[in-house]
């Protein structure tokens, strides 16, 4: 290329990399000079390249699932790769596609990071989405609701769900008429059978011919008792009794527990009294994993089979073997007063307690007169508690159970320092004590009591409780939910 008569030039925007540039003259007659020769190498800096965002989550998120969307751009190359982390992990590559869709993190705090890479290895900026995801479950609804009875008054304390599909109540009864034939006096045990739909199957009355409110079949002043369907196809049950005759051997004195293991049909197989020198109450049983079963409720003795104490009541949680001996047995609480109503094995091993406390030392903090969360290790020891409640109303929770999403359902009620009635309450927690709902039931003219909750194979709840009226008669109050 020509430069005319000129002796210098200016070489600009050639590229990254080596160059050559070379010079010759031409004179009068046509001959050309020596050509001499410029040999050099451009190594320009790199510009990164740069990453935007365009959308995405921000703040608090209600769904499981979240699309984020970006765009790059390289000045001086080309973007070859995406690449994002989540929560602080290792970075993954995206390719070159500039979205990426986020499904089933864990409620809290979230954090997704994206960066790009250009054809010289270099690094963008990273930009960073930070959200919360704060999840609320629909609360169920009633599918059906039934009530079962007689002339006197009911009262139903444990439900569970049988193999059957059906389920199984356990509860007491005054009555001899109406849903209930051979009461033996007083008040008795009352076991009924129901299918999927609610009719009864079958009901037993298990009892003596004394009263029942001082007998083999006496059902606690608080009215808490338990039944659980066993490996076997049968039941097995858990009361107070301060009886020693009749059903009744064993009893330490004043009230025991009274563990009743019982066939199919409602027959008793085997019974054992739990407890010491003062009053003992049994709340609620489970069989374990290994075949035995897990019993609570509360004690005022500190001797026979009962150690340590803490002062007043304390909740008090059993170990039995198979056959119904003692393997181990802890007592839960503070210097105030406390209860066990409701036990369950864990899946993986331990134990969820429910019950009532009036404590702040000892075992319990938090409190405001609550219904009390204990989870327990395989052996009885505390993991975590917590106090439900509220400053100007009592709660007391009397069932729990844990949830396929391995938080836990609790059933129990709760009176307001102001209201005239009692409402049903129905609290669901996460797997840490955190409240992720809660219904409260009420029903005209009546105080409600929810006093068994289970999971069903829908997912769904069946709710078992009471109703008093006004002229103090109670009804079996049963609710399905979805």
């Amino acid at each position: 290329m020509s430069n005319g008569t000129s002796t210098s030039y200016t070489w600009s925007d050639y590229s990254k990399g080596d160059h050559k540039f070379e010079v010759r003259a031409q004179d009068n007659k046509g001959e050309y000079s020596n050509i001499i020769v410029w040999e050099f190498t451009y190594q320009k800096e790199n510009e990164p390249p740069t990453v935007t965002k365009v959308s995405g989550p921000s703040e608090v998120v209600s769904e499981s699932s979240s699309t984020f969307t970006w765009t790059g751009s390289d000045s001086d190359g080309t973007i070859t790769k995406y690449e994002y982390r989540k929560d602080g992990g290792n970075w993954v590559s995206n390719g070159t596609s500039t979205s990426y869709t986020w499904s089933d993190y864990s409620k809290g705090d979230h954090k997704f990071e994206v960066r790009a890479q250009d054809n010289d290895g270099e690094y963008s900026n990273v930009v960073k989405w930070e959200f919360e995801y704060s999840f609320h479950e629909e609360a169920p609804t009633i599918t059906w609701q039934k009530f079962f009875g007689g002339s006197g008054s009911e009262g139903a304390y444990s439900v569970q769900q049988t193999n059957d599909g059906g389920y199984v109540v356990f509860g007491d009864t005054r009555s001899d008429d109406g849903d209930v034939t051979g009461n033996n006096g007083g008040q008795d045990f009352w076991v009924v059978k129901v299918n999927s739909s609610g009719s009864i199957k079958w009901q037993k009355c298990l009892g003596g011919s004394d009263n029942e409110d001082s007998s083999s079949s006496c059902v606690d002043a608080d009215g808490e008792a338990s039944i659980q369907q066993t490996s076997d196809g049968g039941y097995v049950v858990v009361g107070s009794t301060d009886s020693n005759d009749g059903d009744v051997s064993g009893n330490h004195g004043k009230t025991d527990f009274w563990v009743v293991k019982l066939n199919s049909t409602g027959e008793i197989l085997w019974q054992k009294c739990l407890g010491g020198s003062s009053f003992d109450f049994g709340h609620s049983i489970q069989q374990t994993s290994d075949g035995g079963y897990v019993v609570v409720g509360l004690t005022d003795s500190n001797d026979g089979d009962v150690s340590g104490n803490h002062g007043s009541s304390d909740a008090w949680i059993v170990k039995l073997n198979s056959i119904g001996s003692i393997e181990w047995q802890k007592c839960l609480g503070g210097s105030g007063y406390e209860q066990a109503t409701s036990i369950e094995q864990t899946s993986e091993g331990g134990y969820i307690v429910v019950g009532l406390t009036t404590s702040n030392d000892g075992d319990v903090s938090g409190n405001h007169e609550d219904a009390w969360v204990v989870k327990l290790n395989s052996t009885g020891s505390i993991l975590w508690q917590k106090c439900l409640g509220e400053y100007d109303c009592a709660y007391l929770a009397f069932s729990i159970e844990q949830t396929s999403d391995n938080g836990y359902v609790v059933a129990g009620f709760r009176a307001s320092n102001e209201a005239e009635e009692v409402s049903g309450i129905l609290i669901k927690l996460d797997n840490s004590g955190s409240i992720n709902w809660q219904m409260c039931f009420d029903k005209s003219g009546y105080d409600n009591i929810l006093y068994s909750v289970k999971q069903t194979s829908d997912n769904g709840y069946i709710v078992a409780g009471a109703s008093l009226n006004h002229e103090e008669n109670f009804d079996f109050w049963l609710l399905k939910l979805d």
